[in-house]
């Protein structure tokens, strides 16, 4: 079983739909697929037409996202970017 992050700084676990700032710069979503957990950002949007949170397939594992990460956008709101202490969990 793959290894699972836990967020220890907001005490929560990652959201679909969380939007972040790697180590290499480059920013990536959270996505609800089982092994592609992250994805590619598109155009900027976080919201569909109908203002529902926008989900992304997925296109990246756990181990291609260089942390840590800068928490940029959860539940499709700005939180001002906050550094993320993660723990690995057995």
């Amino acid at each position: 079983m793959d290894r699972v992050h836990k967020i220890t700084s907001l005490d929560a676990t990652w959201k679909p739909g969380d939007v972040v700032l790697d180590a290499k710069g480059d920013i990536r979503v959270r996505s609800e697929h089982p092994k592609w957990v992250w994805d590619y950002p598109n155009e900027g949007s976080t919201r569909d037409a109908l203002g529902r949170l926008m989900i992304p397939e997925g296109g990246l594992e756990e181990k291609d996202v260089a942390r840590p990460l800068i928490l940029l956008i959860r539940d499709g709101k700005p939180i001002g970017g906050q550094l993320v202490e993660e723990n690995q969990l057995p």
